[in-house]
């Protein structure tokens, strides 16, 4: 079995959190062919990947259109893949792509979901407890019969010379020095899960404002095209002007970038993942997610979450599998439903709390220095 095939389908932050079922593939048979299903525009984060051999996409506008992944498909079915594995977070769609891929295994997780799907696998990881991605993708491993002995957890996200000459430039451009301290801020979090999952913009700037007035630090905006506007407003509230990325990098550059901060202050989003595979600290603001999943993987991070009794409930994949999940979901069908109706998770997170965690990180960095 020296073919695999990994699917995720889902944001730049859960494949970065696949990474690691390449890695550990790769660890336990150097030889094996490592494929990667993903959608198009988070194919970037993967560039330079060793333990990638090859990665295939599928534009999500067309995962209705049948020819185009039946297309897809064939494609797939020609490597004559040994095992395919549905990365966490990962449905019915991507669970039938692993069947018709023609795999001889094929591992999931035991999801309640795939209740009267068993045929689609031919294995299932077991989940008995709420834990990080990482965690249930290696599982996953597992399940497909690989022996991989001493693990390698950590997500893994590889910057090129060319990705840190186009991070300097730009911050060279927007006058901000290799001696300056730069916090990077990503207000964004989603065009779907803007409610759920983004703390207000006005406070996003009143935050970097204040810790730019104070400590004298310079703020870059960062995210993709579709955080652009968002950036715009959130610069426009701010009276020391930051530089925004948001839009305006690749996807690598904006790893680059992330690379050169000493912060990133941030919703629960990919930037947020990408931070943490580079080693990055991260102030994130958690809403409905659970942090046991989705936080930032290792170690100097601050997560903050407001300990309401109904947060966190977000769990649209492990929704009724476990009884904690079960009582405390508000996902159901394709809506997410917040119990207050208010979102006051997150607006209970305060500009002070984030002001107060980001010079914690940043006074702790200074020491280990």
């Amino acid at each position: 079995m020296d073919k695999y095939l990994i699917i995720s389908l889902q944001g730049i932050g859960d494949l970065l959190l696949a990474t690691p079922i390449a890695r550990n593939i790769k660890k336990s048979s150097p030889s094996s062919r490592v494929c990667v299903l993903t959608f198009t525009g988070n194919a970037g984060i993967l560039e330079r990947n060793t333990d990638i051999n090859h990665i295939y996409t599928v534009d999500p506008v067309r995962t209705g259109d049948l020819l185009y992944i039946m297309r897809i498909v064939s494609g797939l079915r020609k490597e004559r893949f040994g095992a395919s594995i549905c990365a966490y977070p990962s449905g019915i769609r991507s669970a039938f792509i692993g069947y018709l891929s023609g795999a001889k295994v094929r591992v999931a997780q035991g999801l309640k979901m795939f209740k009267g799907y068993g045929w689609l696998f031919t294995a299932r990881s077991t989940i008995d407890k709420v834990k990080h991605a990482v965690e249930m993708n290696l599982d996953l491993l597992a399940a497909a019969g690989v022996d991989i002995g001493n693990v390698d957890k950590g997500p893994k996200v590889v910057i090129g010379v060319d990705d840190i000459k186009t991070a300097r430039e730009f911050l060279d451009g927007n006058s901000i020095s290799t001696g300056d301290k730069v916090i990077s801020v990503h207000p964004g979090g989603g065009v779907y899960t803007a409610l759920y999952r983004c703390w207000p913009e006005g406070r996003f700037a009143s935050a970097a404002d204040t810790l730019a007035g104070k400590l004298g630090v310079k703020i870059v905006l960062i995210g993709g095209k579709a955080d652009a506007e968002k950036a715009a407003r959130v610069a426009g509230m701010m009276k020391h002007r930051p530089a925004i990325a948001a839009g305006r990098l690749t996807l690598k550059g904006t790893a680059a970038l992330l690379k050169m901060s000493k912060l990133l202050i941030c919703n629960n989003s990919g930037p947020m993942h990408i931070a943490a595979a580079l080693k990055v600290p991260t102030v994130s603001i958690f809403g409905a997610a659970d942090p046991r999943i989705h936080r930032p993987w290792g170690e100097g991070h601050i997560v903050l979450q407001s300990g309401l009794d109904c947060s966190p409930c977000y769990y649209p994949f492990l929704r009724d599998t476990l009884k904690e999940t079960a009582e405390k979901n508000r996902w159901s069908g394709k809506e997410f439903d917040c119990v207050t109706k208010d979102y006051r998770c997150m607006l209970k997170i305060s500009v002070d709390d984030v002001i107060k965690a980001s010079e914690d990180l940043l006074g702790k960095n200074d020491k280990d220095k």
